[in-house]
């Protein structure tokens, strides 16, 4: 319990004190003559306990546990306005893990996070125990060119720990000025070390959609990713459908793997793209039923498509609600694993001083009116993906008998450009020259496992890097896959 709630409970507890001294003394000395036991939270319990009492002692029918409450709170805060922002955030936390204080610094963030530009790089997350689980990778940002990856855990950034922390200052730590490098401490699934990605911060515009045109003999797929659900989503979106009609292509796999979610009124755009007019989209379930609002489709037909939804266990929120809406209109099937289970909807009220709150508005339901929240999406068609060891006997070992720099020539220079294009570091061309381009390479990995970053070859790096990858494991896109056969069509390797 930090310093300032216990503060605050402090102040509330002598208050109520005070008043039950003054009003009752003779129960006050009768009572003690036993001593009041010391124990955790002991004055937490007494004011709950008298707040209760109160509540429905006192002969007034005004004084009720709520009013009791709120006068007492109210009081408090007027003594002490310096407790503002710790009794907001304290409300907010009150209500469930997706409602939030903001100050006015924090506040400009999310406005920025919810617009599609930031600086950082390049992530959605939410918090766990150890620090920040990562959600989703944006294409072409720092974190996807680090080699971040989804279900990694940032439990560091420059040696500051962020377990413990809350999403906003964790965040605080992850974004800042662009241009600035931080050092990310990354536990990664399977992996015992801590790894460790230099990353420069740059300016993160909403990469949230890509698109790609696949092609077996005659047949014609649409492969559109969608990462994160920002403010240009379902116009980015909408460009790619046209571009599979402009080709008369009417195959579609949509891929929200790993897609934590974003703006609501984005995912209903994109699945009003797709499911027939007047068909529902999503509800959304308030406790005020005059709030509940159904969202329907309104654009006019267009082309069909057959369509396959991709999902895993990190489909949440916007991500269920596009799954949901084009599988219950039957417009699509589902495959991969079930997904998240987020059926909450948060909105975001701005308060007089820059500042805002994020809050729990409602549920949504699918158009059957199911409540998925805690429970998921189960796809059509349940496929994981395997995980196997890395085959390393496509590759030749290192000599371990020489360092090398910039300008030397050697097999062992072949052998580090192919593991560390396998790493994700190098993408030039693979010989035998130690070029500038493999010492960035090189610094990189060195950066990232926590040896010394200096663009060199020595043995060190080379056992490193040759024994991480026989560790690694690879993972098999059987989802992916088992889209392609669904329309009949085999995906070759080299795409």
């Amino acid at each position: 319990m930090t310093e300032m709630k216990l503060k605050f409970k402090k102040i509330i507890a002598v208050l109520i004190a005070a008043m039950v001294l003054l009003s009752v003394t003779g129960y006050a000395q009768e009572a003690n003559e036993t001593p009041v036991k010391e124990f955790e939270n002991g004055q937490t319990y007494v004011v709950q306990d008298l707040v209760d009492y109160l509540g429905l002692g006192v002969r007034y029918d005004d004084v009720t546990r709520e009013s009791l409450y709120k006068e007492g709170l109210l009081k408090v805060l007027d003594a002490h306005p310096e407790l503002y922002e710790e009794v907001l955030r304290a409300t907010l936390e009150s209500i469930d893990e997706h409602s939030e204080y903001y100050d006015p610094e924090e506040a400009k963030v999310l406005n920025e996070e919810i617009t599609g530009t930031i600086v950082g790089i390049g992530i959605t997350f939410q918090m766990c125990p150890d620090g920040v689980d990562v959600r989703s990778v944006i294409p072409d940002t720092p974190a996807a060119k680090a080699g971040l990856q989804v279900g990694d855990v940032i439990v560091s950034v420059d040696d500051i720990l962020l377990g413990g922390l809350n999403s906003d200052t964790a965040g605080s730590y992850i974004r800042g000025e662009e241009g600035t490098t931080l050092r990310a401490g990354i536990k990664r699934k399977n992996i015992a070390d801590i790894l460790y990605l230099d990353m420069v911060r740059e300016k993160i515009i909403g990469t949230s959609v890509t698109s790609r045109v696949f092609e077996d003999g005659a047949d014609k797929l649409m492969y559109i990713a969608v990462y994160g659900f920002v403010s240009n989503t379902a116009e980015t979106f909408k460009a790619a459908l046209d571009d599979a009609q402009s080709q008369k292509i009417d195959k579609l796999i949509i891929d929200v793997r790993d897609n934590g979610g974003g703006l609501l009124n984005q995912a209903v755009l994109m699945a009003d793209y797709l499911v027939p007019k007047g068909s529902i989209i999503t509800t959304e379930d308030h406790k005020l039923k005059f709030l509940n609002y159904v969202y329907k489709a309104e654009q006019e037909d267009t082309e069909k498509f057959d369509t396959v939804v991709l999902v895993n266990e990190n489909s949440a929120s916007a991500s269920e609600v596009l799954a949901a809406a084009l599988s219950e209109n039957e417009c699509a099937k589902l495959i991969g694993t079930k997904t998240y289970g987020k059926g909450t909807i948060q909105t975001v009220m701005p308060l007089p001083y820059g500042d805002c709150v994020k809050y729990t508005i409602g549920y949504y339901l699918t158009p059957k009116d199911n409540n998925i929240n805690g429970v998921g999406l189960t796809p059509d068609a349940l496929v994981e993906n395997k995980e196997a060891p890395l085959d390393m006997s496509k590759y030749t070992e290192f000599g371990y008998t020489q360092v090398y720099k910039l300008g030397d020539k050697g097999p062992d220079i072949k052998t580090a450009k192919e593991l560390l294009n396998l790493w994700g570091a190098f993408e030039g061309e693979i010989n035998e020259e130690y070029d500038e381009e493999l010492e960035k390479a090189v610094f990189l990995f060195q950066g990232s496992t926590n040896l010394f970053p200096y663009g060199v070859l020595d043995l060190t790096t080379q056992r490193e890097l040759y024994t991480r990858l026989e560790k690694s494991k690879v993972i098999t896109d059987d989802q992916l896959d088992a889209a392609f056969s669904y329309f009949g069509m085999t995906r070759k390797i080299e795409e």
